[in-house]
C-alpha cells in the first residue's frame, strides 16, 4: 500500500492541505518548507489517487458538521449547502446541522468541540467573534479537521477558505447608492454589534467611505442585537431623537422590523433605506417602495461554495485555489426584485 498524503504531511509536520499546495504548485508554502515536502514526495513515490479515494468515501459513512447562528442568512446559507449534498448524493454523507442562538458564542464553541470529539470529516461554520470560537477552530485545525468558514470571517482563524461576501465593497456600495439616492443630509446607521464581524466591517466601510461626502453626515447609530422587538423599540427611538433622517443604513437583519418602526413613526417624508440581501420579506418592501435598493451578497451561492469546496478537498483532495472566495454584489431594487 503506497503512502498517504496525511503521512506525508505528518512527517513534514505540517496540515495536509499544505503538502496538496506543493503538490500542485500553488502558493503559500515557504522556499524551505516547499523543498523538504517535494524530497519527501520523491523518496516515499507519493502518487494521489484521487478516484480511489472518492470510491472508498462511497462505501463509508462520512460526517460533516455546520455550525451556524441563527439569523436571517441562515435558511438561505442551508439551501446552498443541501444543493451540494443532493450532488453528492452516490457519497455516504450525513450532515450534523446545528444552529445556535445568537450571540451564544460560548454554544458555538461547545458545538465545534463537540464535532472535534466526534471525529467529523469536516466543519463548515459561520464563526460568532469570541477567544473560546478561535481556540476550538484552532483545536479542529491541530487535529487535521478540514474547516471551511462561510458568510463571515474572523480573519485570524485557520481554514481551508473563507467563502463568503466583499464586506468591504459591500459598505462601499451602499455608501454610494445612498449618495446617489440621498445627495445631502443626515443617515442613521441600524447595526449589530455583537459578535458577527461581518456586519461590524460593513458598518466600517460605510462609515470610511460616507466620509466622501462631507454633505452626508452620519446622525446616529442603533444596536439591534439582532433582536426584531430590540430593531423595532431602538429604530423607534432613533426617529424621535431625529425626525428629520433623510435615509437609514442597516447592515444586519431585522429590516422587517425597522421598516415597520419607521411606518408608525408616521413620518412626513420617509427616509431613503439601504439593507441587504434578497430574502422574500425585502423582495416585497423593495416593491412597495419601502426600501429603495438591498444588496445581495448571495447568501445561497455562499453556502453551495463553502460545502462543495470542502467535499472537493476531502474526497478529491482538491484544495481551492484562493483562501478568499468572494461572491458577487449584486445591487437590487424594485425594477429588477
Amino acid at each position: 500500500m503506497g503512502i498517504t498524503l496525511k503521512q506525508i504531511a505528518d512527517m513534514a509536520g505540517v496540515h495536509k492541505s499544505t503538502v496538496d499546495k506543493v503538490i500542485h504548485n500553488r502558493p503559500g508554502v515557504s522556499d524551505a518548507k516547499r523543498q523538504q515536502i517535494r524530497a519527501l514526495l520523491k523518496e516515499y513515490g507519493y502518487e494521489s489517487n484521487p478516484l480511489a479515494k472518492a470510491l472508498n468515501y462511497q462505501k463509508k459513512k462520512m460526517t460533516i458538521g455546520v455550525a451556524l447562528p441563527r439569523v436571517n442568512a441562515t435558511p438561505d446559507l442551508r439551501r446552498g449547502i443541501e444543493i451540494v449534498r443532493q450532488d453528492f448524493n452516490s457519497f455516504n454523507i450525513e450532515i450534523d446541522y446545528r444552529e445556535i442562538d445568537y450571540p451564544n458564542a460560548d454554544e458555538q464553541a461547545q458545538c465545534l468541540r463537540e464535532f472535534r470529539a466526534a471525529g467529523v470529516a469536516g466543519v463548515v461554520v459561520s464563526p460568532m467573534e469570541s477567544e473560546a470560537v478561535l481556540s476550538e477552530l484552532n483545536s479542529l485545525h491541530d487535529a487535521q479537521i478540514p474547516v471551511v468558514v462561510v458568510h463571515s470571517d474572523l480573519g485570524n482563524a485557520p481554514c481551508l477558505c473563507f467563502v463568503g461576501q466583499d464586506m468591504q465593497q459591500a459598505g462601499q456600495v451602499a455608501a454610494r447608492m445612498l449618495h446617489l439616492l440621498t445627495d445631502s443630509g443626515k443617515v442613521g446607521v441600524v447595526t449589530s454589534r455583537n459578535r458577527l464581524h461581518s456586519v461590524e466591517l460593513r458598518e466600517q466601510a460605510f462609515a470610511d467611505y460616507i466620509s466622501n461626502y462631507p454633505e452626508l453626515t452620519i446622525a446616529d447609530t442603533i444596536d439591534t442585537q439582532e433582536s426584531p422587538d430590540v430593531a423595532y423599540a431602538q429604530t423607534q427611538a432613533m426617529l424621535r431623537r431625529h425626525a428629520n433622517l433623510n435615509a437609514l443604513f442597516i447592515t444586519c437583519g431585522c429590516v422587517i422590523d425597522v421598516c415597520r418602526a419607521v411606518r408608525d413613526a408616521a413620518l412626513p417624508v420617509q427616509p431613503s433605506i439601504v439593507c441587504f440581501e434578497r430574502y422574500p420579506e425585502i423582495i416585497e418592501l423593495l416593491r412597495q417602495g419601502k426600501i429603495a435598493c438591498t444588496i445581495s451578497g448571495d447568501l445561497q451561492e455562499q453556502g453551495r461554495l463553502a460545502m462543495r469546496f470542502l467535499f472537493e478537498y476531502i474526497i478529491y483532495d482538491r484544495t481551492p485555489e484562493c483562501s478568499t472566495v468572494y461572491t458577487k454584489n449584486e445591487i437590487i431594487i424594485a425594477e429588477n426584485a
